[in-house]
């Protein structure tokens, strides 16, 4: 099933996407001009440059094809099932501390007037796994966050703090990412929309529970 919405994602894609080593390697790309960045006494330029802005999928004139291209190479590489227990001592300082993990994954959820339950019911993780994020024994993989961001209905700038909380934050040299951002900056929260654009761009490795399961 093709929904309407996939064109605007492609746009935001071509737009947003910044993965240019696989960008200028697709057969039909046309690189883009070298600007000139420095000039010498004599008038003679000395150095160029080429922003990366300029090497965006959305200026280029055959856009579509290139992403359909781009999209018949997709695989989903971005893999990371397994949590990170916290030291005991780190646990024990996290007890007293106000900028612990877990102290801010729980008051992240109750801003978005989410509950640890329900945070957790639509995600493929063992409840005794989650138990343990949420009591601050492990830390959440960014996957983690990222399904839970679009299980939950999440905001931008919620799921972009919890992701800072773990050192990490939205790579758009990643698909996974590029995809997730767009679901949601338009508050898309419709489950069949949302796997509609994941299997678009062959994003799988989430714990996002499917339907029939």
């Amino acid at each position: 099933m093709q929904f309407e919405f996939i064109k605007d994602l492609d746009d935001y894609f071509c737009e947003a996407y910044a993965n240019y080593d696989k960008i200028c390697m697709l057969p039909g790309y046309e690189m883009p001009k070298m600007h000139q960045t420095q000039v010498d006494a004599f008038g003679d330029v000395v150095a160029y440059t080429l922003p990366t802005n300029t090497m965006r999928l959305s200026l280029q004139e055959n856009k579509a094809a290139l992403l359909a291209a781009l999209k018949e190479k997709m695989v989903d590489g971005d893999l990371s099932f397994s949590f990170s227990p916290v030291p005991w001592n780190k646990r024990i300082k996290n007890l007293f501390s106000k900028k612990a993990y877990h102290k801010l994954f729980a008051a992240v959820l109750k801003r978005c007037n989410i509950s640890v339950d329900e945070a957790g019911k639509d995600l493929q993780i063992s409840p005794q796994i989650w138990k343990k994020i949420v009591k601050g024994a492990y830390l959440p993989t960014k996957n983690l966050i990222l399904s839970l961001a679009l299980t939950s209905n999440m905001d931008y700038v919620s799921v972009k703090e919890l992701l800072t909380g773990i050192g990490e934050g939205f790579d758009y040299t990643k698909v996974r990412d590029t995809v997730i951002a767009y679901l949601l900056f338009k508050k898309i929260a419709n489950p069949t929309m949302q796997q509609a654009a994941l299997d678009e761009y062959r994003v799988s490795n989430l714990f996002i529970k499917r339907a029939e399961e």
